[in-house]
């Protein structure tokens, strides 16, 4: 009887041993390789071709979060960074990702698994970060160029300079956060302590500086869209001169009102002329806008007014009222 069940055992055994070994998914696919010089992604798809679609996509997103977490970081050179500036940053850094071309990317490794195509990719990380850099220097070096050029001018003047520095402040966040992603040795942190500053200043400049908008009885139409266009871009417009960088803005305007065929027309020469707080002429401006309307004059002027409303957004308010635009 013990014969037998040896016997048995022994059956069970060698059957046991006679099944073939499963198929493993290969090692480089579920623990990705991961190297200082190169970058790795994977994917799976019923063709190669569209499993390595799928990897540079997984690229793309990897990247993106590698970069992220440079901003979340509270060490960052940036910080604090506000809810609204790292918001923009976190999705200049997806963009960036996604328009990134990623045409040296190679298979390194494949295999049918399970009917599967499975892929392994590869790029190196210099390759990105040459792409990267390019865009990052040209946009870095007009900012650092309209900043120089905004130096030791007024408030005003400045606060104009700085301008379309801290609108394209996000994007050169981004631009430097991958290039410090990409190569372990480089060292973003001048980039990120210059936009840092510039953002501070600009913040500073806006919070000090206030418009006080004088009006003659003839302009008082005119003047709700200048103070509404200063307040859009957070400078204050109190009646008063007693901050740091308070001006005055004197608005004077001559009307003509006349009849043209069935419509009534107004015709309104608005001046602008700026003055520091030493009484200092520092901008003038004029501006003629013509207004029509079937039902009235008072209707006409209205008309002309909205125009006006219209070329302040067109042109910016403080180039409306004579200060020049930096280049």
């Amino acid at each position: 009887m013990y014969k037998n069940i040896l016997i048995t055992i022994l059956f069970i055994l060698i059957a046991g041993c006679s099944k073939p070994t499963p198929e493993k998914t290969p090692s480089w696919y579920t623990n990705i390789p991961q190297d200082y010089k190169i970058f790795y992604a994977v994917g799976a798809s019923d063709t190669q071709e569209k499993a390595k679609k799928i990897a540079i996509a997984s690229m793309r997103e990897s990247l993106t979060m590698e970069v992220n977490k440079l901003f979340l970081d509270k060490n960052n050179k940036l910080q604090p960074i506000s809810k609204d500036d790292l918001e923009k940053i976190l999705q200049h850094n997806k963009d960036v990702s996604n328009r990134l071309s990623l045409r040296s990317v190679r298979i390194v490794k494949h295999k049918n698994f399970n009917n599967q195509e499975l892929v392994l990719i590869s790029i190196q990380r210099e390759a990105i970060f040459s792409r990267v850099k390019t865009i990052s220097d040209v946009k870095l070096h007009r900012a650092e160029e309209a900043n120089k050029r905004g130096l030791n001018k007024s408030a005003i003047d400045r606060f104009i300079a700085l301008k379309p520095i801290v609108k394209v402040y996000p994007i050169l966040a981004s631009l430097a956060g991958y290039k410090q992603t990409l190569i372990s040795t480089y060292n973003a942190n001048d980039e990120f302590r210059f936009l840092k500053n510039i953002k501070e200043e600009y913040i500073n400049l806006k919070n000090s500086i206030n418009i006080y908008v004088l009006t003659d009885g003839n302009s008082r139409i005119f003047s709700s869209s200048l103070k509404n266009a200063f307040k859009e871009m957070g400078i204050s417009t109190k009646n008063s001169t007693d901050s740091k960088n308070a001006v005055k803005l004197l608005v004077t305007s001559k009307t003509e009102e006349t009849q043209n065929y069935s419509f009534n027309q107004s015709k309104s020469l608005i001046k602008l002329t700026t003055f520091d707080k030493e009484k200092n002429k520092i901008s003038f401006r004029q501006h003629t806008f013509v207004g029509k309307s079937r039902k009235s004059q008072m209707e006409a002027k209205q008309q002309s007014a909205l125009h006006l409303k219209y070329k302040v957004k067109k042109l910016g308010i403080f180039e409306f009222i004579g200060f020049k635009k930096q280049q």
